[in-house]
């Protein structure tokens, strides 16, 4: 019996992610895939577009066994601790045999010779890439730069500035950094690019297919996911979804004024503090505000993060109790096809954290900062619920998906 899994966030699911779920099954051979999915909140730190419950729906409708939910701290962490966080709790489950990525290369071997040179050389990359950065560049810019000069190989840099082969990276880092033995496999991506806007036939990008809900339209979803997700979609569309950023604009501007001190939250310097109190405005959308506090040395997604982590008190503290977990203090169930539920069996016996149910405690106990982490988990999960309640009066109730 093989598993495998793939770490997802499905914001939303589409006809890209059916195609990754059937390739890993052939490549595999695998018995079962279990998706890792972020929840309510995704990496590029902003809700995601429809709740988690209509993204398990689709899930297994798409062709997963198993849906899990990744923890919030990991959920809306940068590439590095998103990664330790995700493959650290396939490694905890003790199941899975295989993890499959999308990648924009198509050669695994390439691939992990990076991760190998990235460990080897972590402390003189992150010295060489302040250095640049001390001279104007944004992060991701002084690493290219810092690269481009010491990799043996320039082909290799080109891997490296497309995104789903940066994240692919992370996680055979986070494998070979755990002593992992599940087997990394690559799926060539075959949508348009991770960031494009354009809609393209039958396998668009998440992105792509967000903007279009995001302006009022759900008939050019229709020909781009699943015709099994058809029905779910069409229900839930303007009953619950689409979620946007700047349904969240209040929420963050109340986080803003109420924090005693920013510098406490994760990701928030000295000088982005006072750079998001010069900008800020009471008239400002959370989108606007991102817009505002962008500089050349700042990405969208990292001030994104930034403000997200403002609004869902993620502190500095909290993110280093995570980290005691590798960003995996535990797992809860999204739900399963029920020709799967041994699986759940399997990974009762052979998990070394516990598992949660609705983010409550059930029968394995937590310590005192694993129950912090849920206290805080649960508390984003209700602000998101409670803005779908205000934009749509829908009332969204605790339920474990099962086909």
């Amino acid at each position: 019996m093989k598993t495998a899994a793939i770490i997802c966030e499905y914001n939303p699911f589409h006809n890209g992610h059916e195609y990754h779920i059937m390739q890993t099954r052939n490549i595999t051979g695998a018995d079962c895939v279990i998706a890792i999915m972020s929840g309510n909140y995704v990496q590029r730190g902003t809700p995601a577009v429809m709740d988690k419950k209509i993204r398990t729906q689709a899930a297994l409708l798409g062709g997963a066994d198993l849906v899990i939910e990744l923890p919030l701290f990991t959920a809306c962490s940068s590439a590095p601790d998103f990664a330790i966080g995700a493959v650290s709790l396939l490694h905890k489950l003790g199941v899975i045999d295989y993890l499959s990525f999308g990648s924009e290369c198509q050669d695994i071997n390439k691939l992990k010779q990076i991760a190998s040179f990235l460990i080897q050389y972590e402390e003189e990359i992150e010295r060489g890439t302040k250095e640049l950065m001390s001279l104007g560049h944004s992060y991701p810019k002084a690493k290219e730069l810092y690269l481009r000069e010491h990799l043996d190989d320039a082909s290799l840099i080109e891997v490296l500035k497309q995104p789903n082969n940066i994240l692919g990276i992370e996680y055979l880092k986070a494998l070979l950094q755990l002593d992992s033995p599940i087997i990394p496999v690559c799926v060539t991506r075959v949508s348009n690019d991770h960031h494009s806007k354009e809609l393209t036939p039958s396998i668009s990008s998440a992105t792509s297919i967000r903007e279009i809900l995001e302006q009022n339209q759900i008939s050019p979803l229709f020909s781009r996911v699943p015709e099994a997700l058809h029905d779910i979609y069409q229900m839930h569309y303007q009953k619950d979804f689409p979620v946007c950023l700047d349904d969240f604009s209040l929420l963050l501007h109340a986080a803003i004024y109420s924090c005693e001190d920013l510098t406490q939250i994760s990701g928030i310097s000295s000088d982005f503090k006072d750079r998001i109190f010069k900008m800020l405005k009471s008239d400002l959308s959370f989108e606007e505000l991102i817009s505002a506090c962008k500089t050349k040395n700042l990405t969208w997604s990292k001030i994104s993060r930034n403000l997200l982590h403002i609004m869902l008190d993620i502190t500095k503290e909290k993110v280093e109790k995570a980290r005691t977990y590798d960003m995996s203090p535990y797992f809860q169930i999204l739900g399963f096809k029920r020709s799967a539920s041994f699986l759940i069996g399997n990974i009762k016996r052979k998990s070394s954290i516990p598992m949660v149910r609705h983010l409550r405690v059930m029968n394995d106990p937590l310590s005192k900062d694993q129950e912090e982490l849920l206290s805080t988990e649960q508390r984003a999960n209700q602000l998101y619920r409670t803005v779908i309640g205000q934009k749509f009066h829908t009332i969204i109730k605790d339920e474990q998906i099962i086909f």
